[in-house]
């Protein structure tokens, strides 16, 4: 439309000319030496537009033999340019394709046709080396591209990639520090050294980091936090192991104010108040964590926090756990651990309508070895107790402390897997097949090497 509207109002310009031209007629005399030469204005004008033309033409064609070898030069430039381009296409389909040869002859022609772009066709060729098993080569030339301003970056992942692939952390985690320098707020970057420092075991570094990446959008704010906590639980494991009660104290005391319903934070730090003679605070805990989350573990620190009870006083342990029942009624772990009581006192019959409630909202493993024990203790009919038996055989498992990554079940939560994942082990029904139980010793964990997901308790 724009350019319609141009040639339109060319045109008009160009009749307005002529026809002001044919309004005003006249001759044009022109006097040079012995020539005298009268010519009609109209004439001359079309004469002297021919002479304009013709000079340019002669102009274009002078310029156009004076610049043929530049002209030649650019064009075999531009050819060499596009085979470069199309070498380093077919390389990186070869790297890709793990075709080492092929991704080496496509580097070395890559550099032939671009010698004065050479960062990419550097790059195919490091790559084509750590195809052969070239990764001394591969180094160097990763090396040579930090020399250069606009590509150093490349050489420097390049690096990077290989030390992590070396499993040399120390140099992985100072060329990731390096790379933060240019590009402070690039998530894949923040997350390899926050997996660095981990391995590492340098908390305060990786929680320094971690902050980092979660304000950059890199990790998420909820795997953020349960990381901390996984984090500190871990530290906490350290101090025990060297026997700093204190850091200890202080590293469970943190991770408890980050989430006061993670079970494997309540159950330490309920331990070490009810070993400090602090049985109000250890209470408090169980009973905010019980609400939320009823666990196993935390009926056994119930257990551990039970008062004293009077002399003669058979019904103390009953009404004890009856209050924690009471503290989540729809809570089958509460229900069982009452029903377990009342079979050890021998209430037959308030133990069979704790068990029928539990199997009316959750029937699972634990629910019909208890009632077994109850026909076992309260009719001794063996035929009885077989048949909850096989009940409990067949049932839905009870959930388990269970690796989300590889399916694995532990006895009890830990900050790292045996396999070396961090903060994978979660509270749910385990599905399939797994592996059996895995060894845990010494302390409540063990070696921190990758990042994962936290436990829900």
């Amino acid at each position: 439309m724009i350019r319609a509207l141009l040639v339109l109002i060319k045109i008009g310009v160009l009749v307005a000319v002529v026809v002001w031209l044919a309004e005003r007629p006249g001759t044009v005399t022109l006097d040079w030496m012995d020539y005298h030469i009268t010519a009609q204005l109209g004439l001359f004008l079309i004469g002297l537009l021919g002479v304009v033309m013709l000079g340019m033409v002669i102009f274009g064609i002078i310029k156009g033999t004076l610049d043929m070898p530049q002209t030649f030069r650019r064009y075999r430039e531009f050819q060499g340019r596009e085979k470069g381009l199309r070498a380093l296409g077919i390389g990186l389909a070869a790297v890709a394709a793990g075709d080492a040869k092929n991704a080496a002859y496509q580097a070395h022609r890559a550099r032939k046709f671009m010698p004065n772009d050479a960062a990419l066709p550097l790059l195919l060729e490091a790559q084509a080396a750590r195809l052969q098993g070239r990764e001394a080569d591969a180094c160097q030339i990763y090396a040579g591209l930090l020399q250069d301003k606009d590509a150093g970056f490349l050489g420097l992942r390049g690096l990077l990639q290989a030390a992590l692939d070396a499993g040399d952390d120390q140099s992985a985690l100072e060329l990731g520090y390096k790379a933060l320098e240019t590009h402070p707020k690039q998530g894949w970057i923040l997350r390899v050294v926050y997996d660095l420092e981990i391995r590492m075991r340098d908390w305060a570094a990786a929680r320094t980091i971690l902050y980092r990446a979660e304000k950059a959008g890199a990790i998420p704010v909820n795997k953020a936090n349960s990381d901390r906590v996984a984090m500190y639980l871990a530290q906490a494991d350290q101090a025990q192991e060297t026997g700093y009660e204190e850091g200890l104290f202080r590293a469970l005391v943190k991770a408890y104010k980050l989430d006061k319903h993670f079970v494997p934070t309540v159950e330490r730090l309920g331990k070490l108040y009810l070993a400090r003679g602090k049985r109000k605070a250890a209470l408090s805990m169980i009973e905010e964590a019980w609400r939320i989350c009823p666990h196993p573990a935390l009926v056994e620190l119930w257990e551990l926090a039970m008062p004293k009870a009077k002399s003669g006083d058979t019904m103390a342990r009953v009404r004890w756990y009856e209050k924690l029942a009471a503290l989540h009624p729809e809570s089958t772990e509460g229900l069982v651990a009452l029903a377990g009581v009342l079979v050890t006192e021998g209430l037959w019959g308030e133990a069979r309508k704790a068990l029928e409630t539990a199997e009316a909202i959750h029937p699972g493993v634990s629910l019909y070895k208890t009632w077994a024990r109850l026909e076992e203790r309260a009719t001794q009919d063996e035929a009885s107790v077989r048949e909850w038996l096989g009940k409990a055989a067949d049932a839905p498992r009870d959930k388990v402390w269970i690796c989300s990554e590889t399916g694995r079940i532990y006895e009890r939560w830990v900050a790292v897997s045996d396999q070396g994942l961090f903060n994978t082990i979660v509270w749910d029904y385990p599905t399939g097949r797994y592996a059996p139980y895995a060894p845990i010793s010494g302390g409540f964990g063990g070696d921190v090497l990758m990042i994962g997901r936290r436990a829900q308790g």
